[in-house]
Protein backbone atom coordinates (compact mmCIF):
# COMPACT_ATOMS: atom_id res chain seq x y z
CA UNK A 1 0.00 0.00 0.00
CA UNK A 2 1.00 2.96 -0.88
CA UNK A 3 1.60 6.19 1.64
CA UNK A 4 0.40 8.76 0.15
CA UNK A 5 -2.39 11.05 -0.93
CA UNK A 6 -3.50 13.62 -3.31
CA UNK A 7 -4.97 17.01 -2.70
CA UNK A 8 -6.40 19.32 -5.69
CA UNK A 9 -5.36 22.66 -5.54
CA UNK A 10 -8.34 24.03 -7.60
CA UNK A 11 -11.09 22.83 -5.67
CA UNK A 12 -9.40 21.32 -2.36
CA UNK A 13 -10.79 17.86 -2.79
CA UNK A 14 -8.66 14.80 -1.16
CA UNK A 15 -8.83 11.43 -2.23
CA UNK A 16 -6.35 7.98 -1.69
CA UNK A 17 -6.45 5.19 -3.79
CA UNK A 18 -3.32 2.32 -2.85
CA UNK A 19 -4.20 1.10 -6.63
CA UNK A 20 -4.07 3.76 -8.98
CA UNK A 21 -1.80 6.80 -10.14
CA UNK A 22 -3.75 10.14 -10.91
CA UNK A 23 -2.93 13.23 -13.42
CA UNK A 24 -6.64 15.33 -12.84
CA UNK A 25 -8.73 15.56 -10.03
CA UNK A 26 -11.45 13.31 -9.81
CA UNK A 27 -13.75 16.10 -8.93
CA UNK A 28 -13.25 19.09 -11.19
CA UNK A 29 -10.65 17.50 -13.56
CA UNK A 30 -8.12 19.86 -12.79
CA UNK A 31 -4.60 18.82 -13.74
CA UNK A 32 -3.11 21.40 -10.50
CA UNK A 33 -2.88 18.33 -7.94
CA UNK A 34 -0.38 17.64 -5.53
CA UNK A 35 0.67 14.59 -3.54
CA UNK A 36 1.11 14.03 0.11
CA UNK A 37 3.62 11.80 1.80
CA UNK A 38 1.59 10.17 4.50
CA UNK A 39 5.01 8.35 5.84
CA UNK A 40 6.58 11.92 7.25
CA UNK A 41 5.33 12.79 10.03
CA UNK A 42 4.40 16.69 9.30
CA UNK A 43 2.79 14.75 6.17
CA UNK A 44 4.60 17.58 4.17
CA UNK A 45 2.97 18.91 0.12
CA UNK A 46 4.78 17.52 -2.41
CA UNK A 47 3.71 19.67 -6.00
CA UNK A 48 3.65 17.38 -8.95
CA UNK A 49 5.89 17.80 -11.99
CA UNK A 50 5.09 20.25 -13.86
CA UNK A 51 2.48 22.19 -11.41
CA UNK A 52 5.27 24.94 -10.01
CA UNK A 53 4.43 28.55 -10.62
CA UNK A 54 0.39 28.74 -11.03
CA UNK A 55 -0.07 30.34 -8.12
CA UNK A 56 -3.27 29.09 -6.93
CA UNK A 57 -2.25 28.70 -3.62
CA UNK A 58 -6.17 27.31 -2.41
CA UNK A 59 -4.70 25.53 0.48
CA UNK A 60 -7.88 24.07 2.01
CA UNK A 61 -10.85 23.57 4.17
CA UNK A 62 -12.04 20.65 2.53
CA UNK A 63 -14.58 19.78 -0.20
CA UNK A 64 -15.71 23.21 -2.75
CA UNK A 65 -18.93 24.61 -0.68
CA UNK A 66 -19.99 25.81 -4.25
CA UNK A 67 -20.27 24.07 -7.75
CA UNK A 68 -19.68 27.01 -11.18
CA UNK A 69 -19.19 26.80 -14.80
CA UNK A 70 -16.48 27.99 -15.91
CA UNK A 71 -17.92 29.08 -19.11
CA UNK A 72 -20.42 31.08 -18.15
CA UNK A 73 -19.98 31.82 -14.89
CA UNK A 74 -23.03 30.06 -13.08
CA UNK A 75 -22.85 29.31 -10.15
CA UNK A 76 -25.28 27.73 -6.99
CA UNK A 77 -24.30 25.23 -3.60
CA UNK A 78 -22.98 21.99 -3.56
CA UNK A 79 -25.15 19.35 -2.63
CA UNK A 80 -23.52 17.23 -0.33
CA UNK A 81 -22.66 13.97 -1.51
CA UNK A 82 -22.85 14.76 -5.24
CA UNK A 83 -19.50 15.93 -7.23
CA UNK A 84 -19.88 18.93 -9.24
CA UNK A 85 -18.85 17.37 -12.44
CA UNK A 86 -21.89 15.58 -12.44
CA UNK A 87 -23.81 18.40 -12.98
CA UNK A 88 -25.06 19.93 -15.95
CA UNK A 89 -24.98 24.34 -15.85
CA UNK A 90 -28.58 24.94 -16.52
CA UNK A 91 -27.83 28.14 -18.58
CA UNK A 92 -25.59 26.23 -21.47
CA UNK A 93 -25.15 22.54 -20.29
CA UNK A 94 -21.75 22.55 -19.46
CA UNK A 95 -20.23 20.53 -16.66
CA UNK A 96 -19.86 22.06 -13.34
CA UNK A 97 -16.80 22.71 -11.27
CA UNK A 98 -16.54 22.75 -7.44
CA UNK A 99 -15.47 26.13 -5.94
CA UNK A 100 -15.47 27.96 -2.88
Amino acid sequence: MENKKYKCKECGFEWQNPKKSYKNCPECQSEDITTIDLTEENQTIIPKPGNMGRGHGNMGGGPPRACKCQKCGYETTKTPGVPCRNQKCPECGTLLCGCD
